[in-house]
Order: C-alpha cells, then sequence, then structure tokens
C-alpha cells in the first residue's frame, strides 16, 4: 500500500514538472548540482554536502565539475555513506561520474533550462557493492529577490537502474547473491545564490530511498 502510495505521488508531481512548475536542475548520480546550465568555459565548480535518508543513512560526499563544450559538461563525485544496510554498521565508499547536455537554454523562447544528464556510480563495502546508473531529463529557472540575489528551483525525473551484489556468509553454499533493478526517482530542491560564485541549498530525491540533502557550490 505504501508503495503504491508513494509511486502515485511520484508521478503526480513528475508530471508537474514536465508540465512546467519551476524545477530540476544540473544532477549528478548521487547529488543534483543546481540549475540546468553549463560551467562555462574555462571555468569549474566544486562543492560539498550531507545527507541523510531511509535505512538510517547517512552520506559525506564532494564533487567537481567541469566544461566540456558550450552545451556540455561533466562531473566527478566521491561519496561515504554510513547506513545499516549489511550486517555490520560500517562506512561504504563510492565514486561516481555523470555527463549533462543542455537541450534548451532559457535565453530561448521558452523561460527554462531543459538538459539530458546521465552517470554511472558504484558503492562498496560492508559486504555490499552496487552499481548506481541514472538516466533522466532537467529544468531550471533562475529567479532574482527584491534583495538582487539568485534563487534557483530545480528538480528532475530519472530511472534509476541499480545492480546490488552481496558476499556470501562463509561455510554458507550460494548464499552470496546480486540483483539487478530500476525504479523512478523524483529529485528537486533549491539553492541561494550568494554571488556569482557562492550557493547554499537544498534537495531531496523521492524513489526507491529517501533522501534529504544539504550543500554548498563554489565556482572556481
Amino acid at each position: 500500500m505504501r508503495r503504491k502510495i508513494r509511486s502515485t505521488l511520484i508521478a503526480v508531481i513528475a508530471g508537474a514538472i514536465l508540465a512546467g512548475v519551476a524545477s530540476v536542475g544540473t544532477a549528478q548520480v548521487f547529488y543534483s548540482y543546481p540549475g540546468a546550465p553549463i560551467i562555462q568555459g574555462q571555468n569549474a565548480a566544486s562543492g560539498a554536502t550531507i545527507a541523510f535518508g531511509d535505512n538510517d543513512l547517512f552520506r559525506l560526499l564532494g564533487y567537481l565539475r567541469f566544461n566540456i563544450s558550450d552545451v556540455s559538461d561533466f562531473g566527478v563525485e566521491l561519496v561515504l555513506d554510513n547506513s545499516d544496510l549489511g550486517p555490520n554498521d560500517d562506512w561504504r565508499f563510492g565514486g561516481a561520474v555523470d555527463f549533462k547536455y543542455l537541450i534548451i537554454p532559457k535565453d530561448s523562447d521558452l523561460p527554462f533550462d531543459l538538459a539530458f544528464n546521465a552517470g554511472f556510480g558504484f558503492q562498496t563495502g560492508n559486504d555490499v557493492d552496487n552499481i548506481n546508473i541514472p538516466v533522466g531529463g532537467l529544468i531550471s529557472r533562475p529567479l532574482e529577490l527584491n534583495n538582487g540575489r539568485l534563487v534557483v528551483p530545480y528538480g528532475g525525473v530519472y530511472v534509476i537502474i541499480q545492480r546490488v551484489s552481496w558476499d556470501g556468509v562463509p561455510g554458507v553454499p550460494r548464499s552470496g547473491g546480486s540483483d539487478t533493478d530500476a525504479d523512478v526517482e523524483l529529485r528537486a530542491g533549491a539553492v541561494l545564490h550568494l554571488n556569482d560564485n557562492v550557493g547554499f541549498g537544498a534537495g531531496f530525491h523521492i524513489g526507491a530511498e529517501d533522501i534529504f540533502m544539504l550543500g554548498f557550490h563554489v565556482g572556481l
């Protein structure tokens, strides 16, 4: 029943997003860098976030993002998780790369940016390994406040392909195994830009796992 309600909620929110409600951003694999526009020229961006979620998840994450062309960029992430997914309450380490392509810039006839995003990530530890492949679409629209600062609401709808494998118990035949699944995930949030280079924001993921994040980014 809970899964049915959650699936219905995701479908409703996803429809609102695709209909033009202020949302999506430059998403990565484990975290969403806010805003669909790509990193420009020789510039780069870095940042960090903490996250909390299902299975008593506590996450520390850092990332870098670089320009490829006028319409594309890519990011790299390092992530450290602690949760109760495995038999031991240990830390799990992972990394990821992602690619983003800007389909529609805000300066076109439409009042928002639209981008395609895909990535590949892995995590290992606590006797469990997993691979994450997110593929989705992104929109965002910067909003200027009365004090001149910029707020960027963002969001996205993704298909997350995940393969999980776990070690077997010594001496127990066929106790190890693996499983591959695909889920729809909603990502949304907003960032407040203090200036052209520094921003603070909050976001969440709703899907196979529910995660809430607080983070910042700095232009380089």
